[in-house]
């Protein structure tokens, strides 16, 4: 690796598995040193080991990224250990039933939201405080393709990553003449355990096989694809990169192909496997 982040820290939400995890691995081989929050104490240790086994420095921190003192206590923790904050990836979430607006409960609706936009909102403010007397800063957060096109299912993960986007934009608006530089990241589908739980449903491998055919590359996209561009625009070399929506979804959000019907089929075979999710058998509607 370039080292391209020696001597800068680097604090990630959602840091025990799939993206964060990898983001986690990434920015250390690049020189950085991490914070690896997570509400999972024995995830964030296992990829904070492997980190420290690796040669890189790392601590791991739990929190619940919903509750303003446990944020506000692993930033603390780790400007204690680590003197200063480069990098902020707020990247904890959820990912709710495939059900359109009029069968979405109220509970998801709130749950997720809380989750995916309150979270992010606590992590950026308690990232402002020591970026903004540093005068520097890169603050991430994980939004999604579904912030930034209709989706057909899971309303209130997408309303939760379009406001993901607009806080990251105000962020870039209002700091960026302190030195700060606000990105969201927005991943189109992406091969990792958040998913797995849909998998049986959109009938396993068929499933998946659906998802790859939305995007133009043909493949979903993995961990490392993403952690490859926090590091890029976490990086002098994105220096001039800020308040966007950078979009890493194979092209999908260009455009689905058609050829040989699998736009059809792709968007069946997941309508059936978000029904099957809610333990319905009989088409109709949405």
């Amino acid at each position: 690796m370039s080292e391209r982040l020696l001597n800068q820290t680097a604090l990630i939400t959602g840091g025990g598995s799939g993206i964060g995890a990898a983001t986690a691995r990434r920015l250390a081989a690049e020189g950085a040193k991490v914070a690896v929050v997570d509400l999972d104490g024995g995830t964030a240790d296992a990829v904070a080991n492997e980190i420290r086994e690796a040669g890189g420095e790392a601590v791991s921190l739990v929190a619940d990224v919903t509750q303003n003192a446990q944020v506000e206590a692993a930033f603390e923790e780790t400007l204690q250990r680590f003197g200063r904050l480069d990098i902020m990836l707020a990247n904890a979430g959820l990912f709710p039933d495939l059900v359109p607006v009029g069968e979405c409960l109220e509970e998801s609706w709130r749950r997720v939201l809380d989750v995916n936009l309150t979270g992010v909102f606590l992590c950026v403010k308690a990232a402002l405080r020591p970026m903004r007397r540093q005068k520097s800063g890169v603050i991430l957060a994980t939004a999604s393709m579904a912030g930034t096109i209709p989706m057909p299912a899971g309303i209130e993960y997408s309303v939760s990553k379009t406001g993901v986007i607009m806080l990251i934009r105000h962020v870039a608006q209002i700091y960026g003449p302190e030195g700060i530089r606000a990105i969201a990241i927005c991943p189109g589908w992406v091969d990792t355990p958040f998913l797995e739980p849909l998998w049986e449903a959109f009938g396993g491998w068929t499933g998946k096989s659906a998802l790859r055919a939305m995007a133009p590359l043909g493949r979903m996209a993995t961990p490392e694809d993403v952690a490859a561009s926090v590091v890029f625009l976490a990086s002098e070399e994105a220096s001039f990169i800020s308040g966007t929506a950078f979009t890493i979804d194979g092209g999908a959000s260009a455009g689905i192909p058609v050829q040989q019907g699998l736009l059809t089929r792709g968007y069946l075979r997941l309508r059936a496997g978000g029904r099957r999710l809610l333990g319905k058998s009989t088409p109709r509607p949405f």
